[in-house]
């Protein structure tokens, strides 16, 4: 995701990107997190191929961060979604009027 495409993101075009596996891989986060990728889809029961690069486009789309390193790994964690609303309302300037919907 570049700058650009960052910037022109809403938090209900955000949200449309977020379906399938993307989907799954963020809910798991979100309640098995912080972690690393490989325990993660051991205690998801997800397949770590499909973990890492999901975790990948979440962070790049702002809903994920990096918060530490075990060895090579990193641990991340969900941005909680008034965070990332935020982000986005501030990178917009603040005139975009959206509304927050649960994922």
């Amino acid at each position: 995701m570049n700058p650009i495409d960052l910037r022109n993101e809403t938090w209900e075009s955000l949200q449309a990107r977020i379906v399938g596996l993307r989907l799954q891989v963020l809910a798991a986060w979100r309640e098995n997190g912080p972690d690393t990728t490989r325990r993660l889809a051991a205690r998801a029961g997800l397949d770590l191929l499909g973990v890492r690069p999901r975790t990948t486009e979440l962070v790049d789309m702002g809903l994920l961060r990096m918060i530490d390193r075990e060895g090579h790994e990193g641990v991340y964690e969900a941005v909680p979604e008034d965070e990332v609303r935020e982000h986005l309302l501030k990178i917009k300037g603040g005139n975009a009027t959206q509304t927050l919907m649960k994922l």
